[in-house]
């Protein structure tokens, strides 16, 4: 049965076991956690978890809610970005690929962040260094539906303020009528 877990699973396995028998309880048992910590990390950093959403999008985001969207058209000029996970060193290089890539019509831009529970600090200094770029290069970033712990760790950072009050939204639907506001004041 536990020769059919994931290779890299059995080879922990097998790693703690045998450090038990060489050495003793304490040094497996460190060794284990240390190598368990490591596939951790490793095959979060290989989920995908930053995408664009199409100009078509199916938003469930709050279910039974009467102002719940069956489809939306993203405005133009606007992307839409989701992250999905927790938002960690592993895959901030990936986030701040793809977030300094920016199209020259683009001029707002939004980080759907309502299925990432936790944040650390090389993401929030990505997200920072992302701000300074898109701003530089005339692309505003609004967030949308920030959860507590994320919400915490931006305005410790002092991030918060930096992105402004007014574009962390609750929700997708806040999120659009602000990026259509921006736009619009753009002109």
């Amino acid at each position: 049965m536990v020769l059919k877990a994931p290779r890299s699973d059995v080879a922990v396995l097998l790693a703690t076991f045998s450090l038990t028998v060489l050495f003793d309880l304490t040094i497996a048992i460190e060794a284990g956690v240390v190598l368990s910590a490591f596939l951790l990390i490793h095959r979060l950093s290989l989920t995908p978890n930053i995408g664009v959403i199409s100009k078509q999008f199916n938003d469930n985001e709050e279910n039974g809610d009467a102002l719940e969207l069956d489809k939306e058209s993203i405005p133009k000029h606007v992307e839409v970005f989701e992250i999905v996970g927790a938002f960690f060193f592993g895959v901030t290089a990936t986030f701040v690929e793809i977030m300094t890539r920016i199209e020259k019509d683009v001029t707002v831009r939004i980080l759907r962040m309502r299925n990432v529970l936790s944040i650390d600090a090389t993401a929030l200094n990505a997200l920072r260094h992302v701000i300074k770029y898109s701003r530089k290069n005339g692309v505003e970033i609004l967030i949308s539906g920030v959860h507590a712990q994320p919400m915490m760790a931006l305005q410790q950072s002092g991030l918060y303020d930096e992105i402004g009050e007014e574009n962390i939204l609750p929700n997708i639907d806040a999120a659009l009528a602000r990026a259509k506001e921006l736009r619009a004041a753009d002109g």
